[in-house]
């Protein structure tokens, strides 16, 4: 779990939850999605779409990140989280 796209994920979990989000669960597999599942203090339920390095999904990825969300009627957003040298940042975008 020390690879890039486990470090995004984590950084992204601890990013929510300092924004008062509630992380109900996590996956760091870089082959499952969503990465986050989260509840926002409103009950808005949506998932986490976690890319390390990547700025945006491809179309097909961005279709069948909305088709998931669809599916279990939550919301999808996509985190792109930059790992440099110096502190991570993430750049999340509602889909």
């Amino acid at each position: 779990m020390t690879g890039n796209h486990a470090k995004a994920v984590l950084f992204m979990c601890d990013r929510l939850a300092a924004s008062g989000l509630s992380v109900i669960s996590a996956n760091t597999d870089e082959r499952a999605d969503p990465q986050i599942f989260a509840q926002s203090d409103s009950g808005e339920l949506a998932f986490y779409f976690v890319r390390a390095d990547a700025p945006a999904p491809t179309p097909a990825d961005r279709g069948r990140f909305l088709a998931l969300a669809a599916k279990h009627a939550v919301s999808a957003y996509y985190a792109a989280v930059t790992l440099g040298a110096s502190t991570p940042a993430a750049a999340v975008s509602r889909l």
